[in-house]
């Protein structure tokens, strides 16, 4: 058993770079809807739109399958989801099978806690619960790695052959797939029994430190989903003022490329420093985003065009630094303080909250924009971001108390 343990936690982070998401698909997705699909830009938000909406209502179902066929049989309908979408997307010519596509996308990252969830408990079956932030943080290097370069050669493949990336697409997911029967939760945690021996049912009581940590979650990723979206464009429409669209094109792409690059070592740097500072770097990673979107805002107001692109730049990189730590952080704190039997849907929880939030507030923005310009989307999202600081300082707060008792 500790030898199968050892094997998949040697094979998580292949599986998890893998079938994170759709690979070279998320690098020309735009392109290939226009392009091939002949999608309208109405249609191609859409997508998102209704996709998301769709998986809000699909939460709570999704989430009593993983309890019924337990943690193993969860990370392998993930990865059939993931295949199934990259096909539906690749070969439908219609726009509701595209959506189908999308929606099994998004239902396969509800899924996704199953496998982390799994990671965990074979690490504490073979003793190293210790490693999970380093096995979790090497699983995030591996899929930064891979969307780095792909990011490099995706645009070539898709004018070699418009098809030649989502073959690459379906290619990675039919290897995720395959990997997917390799994450076995060898725990007597894979399927949890949620009745007691009086067949009553276990409730989970949602602490005030569970809530403090959800909604700091769904707070955090908000300001990185939209900071990282429409921050690209904040800085593409400043670039237009002075340059052409060519090489607008360029700066934009050198920008992406290079907050690539930085999301890798953010990822290898993240599980030394957790290591040392641990709870703090709850605290740091807000304080991180908040100045991410003072250096878009104050950017935006420099005259000179080099280095306004310089600070907004850095502000738009900084985001990309800060966003897969604080996802491990976040897991690592919910494990260390909860029972492991509240797991499955402490995390399910989480990306609740964060698919609530998006889209309330994707809303929000979205009629704030028809009336006001950008910078007043980007200084909302500064205001919301010392938020987030202090709930996380709140949150350190707590931790730190349930650590001397």
């Amino acid at each position: 058993m500790e030898k199968k343990a050892n094997r998949f936690i040697k094979i998580f982070p292949w599986y998890h770079g893998l079938i994170g998401d759709l690979l070279f698909y998320i690098a020309i997705d735009t392109l290939f809807l226009t392009v091939v699909k002949n999608f309208s830009p109405a249609q191609i938000v859409s997508l998102t739109s209704i996709s998301q909406f769709t998986c809000i209502a699909l939460q709570f179902p999704v989430l009593f399958v993983i309890k019924k066929v337990g943690n193993t049989n969860s990370s392998i309908m993930r990865g059939f989801c993931m295949l199934l979408s990259s096909v539906l997307i690749t070969f439908s010519k219609s726009f509701y099978l595209v959506l189908l596509g999308r929606v099994f996308h998004d239902v396969a990252a509800i899924f996704a806690g199953a496998s982390v969830v799994a990671l965990e408990n074979n690490l504490d079956l073979v003793g190293k619960r210790y490693e999970f932030v380093r096995v979790r943080t090497a699983a995030n290097t591996v899929y930064s790695v891979i969307t780095m370069l792909i990011s490099f050669v995706a645009s070539f493949m898709f004018n070699l052959n418009n098809y030649l990336p989502m073959i690459g697409c379906i290619t990675t997911c039919m290897v995720g797939f395959i990997l997917s029967f390799f994450m076995k939760d060898y725990s007597k945690y894979n399927k949890i029994s949620y009745k007691t021996e009086k067949g009553e049912k276990v409730k989970i009581h949602y602490s005030k430190f569970i809530i403090l940590a959800i909604i700091g979650y769904a707070i955090f990723y908000f300001v990185v989903a939209t900071g990282q979206s429409e921050g690209k464009l904040f800085i593409q429409q400043h670039i237009l003022l002075d340059f052409n669209i060519d090489n607008t094109s360029l700066i934009l792409g050198a920008i992406i490329c290079v907050s690539r690059i930085v999301r890798v070592f953010s990822n290898i740097l993240f599980a030394k420093l957790y290591y040392k500072h641990k709870a703090k770097m709850g605290i740091a990673l807000p304080i991180l985003l908040c100045a991410s979107m003072g250096f878009l805002l104050f950017g935006s107001f420099v005259p000179l065009i080099v280095l306004k692109i310089v600070i907004m730049s850095f502000g738009y990189i900084i985001i990309l630094f800060a966003r897969d730590p604080f996802k491990l952080y976040i897991q690592d704190v919910i494990f260390e303080n909860t029972p492991k039997e509240q797991h499955q849907t402490l995390l399910t929880m989480l990306e609740f909250g964060v698919k609530i939030g998006n889209a309330a507030m994707g809303l929000s923005f979205a009629a704030i924009l028809t009336v006001y310009p950008m910078a007043v989307v980007i200084t909302i999202l500064f205001v919301v971001a010392i938020v987030e600081i202090l709930l996380s300082l709140k949150l350190y707060k707590m931790i730190m108390v349930a650590r001397k008792k």
